[in-house]
């Protein structure tokens, strides 16, 4: 869809100078989560499920509260297949955390721009997703 097409970015008008920001920075998520979303794949997301449901099958619940706690209870079992399910479990937790970042990051840019006194001044929008745009 071309930018004219664009009436309106994420609430903001788009023939403003934060409208046209908001889209630069749709268009940066696109590329950025994209590049992530190909990267995990669904078959990933279905194996950290069933690696989360075979850790709560045996009593484990990790949470972000007590997943110290739970990482060693497993390594203590002395199993190895469940140590190495446990290093995958890792691995992906870390890769979805990594887009929920990227995605609040993004959420976060365009609050901003939403909430920008004037539209149309551009050094408070450049001041808001200059460093976004930059990376």
């Amino acid at each position: 869809m071309s930018e004219n097409k664009y009436t309106e970015v994420e609430g903001i008008d788009a023939t403003t100078y934060a409208g046209k920001a908001a889209l630069a920075a749709k268009k940066k998520a696109r590329g950025v989560l994209g590049d992530e979303l190909v990267i995990f794949t669904l078959v990933q997301f279905i194996q950290f499920i069933q690696l989360n449901n075979k850790f709560m099958d045996l009593g484990i619940h990790i949470t972000d509260d007590n997943k110290e706690e739970c990482y060693i209870k497993i390594i203590e079992m002395e199993r190895p297949e469940l140590i190495d399910d446990l290093e995958l479990y890792i691995d992906l937790k870390d890769m979805i955390n990594d887009i929920i970042k990227k995605k609040d990051e993004y959420e976060d840019i365009i609050d901003k721009l939403q909430n920008v006194l004037d539209p149309n001044d551009s050094k408070a929008v450049n001041g808001i997703i200059e460093n976004y745009l930059r990376r």
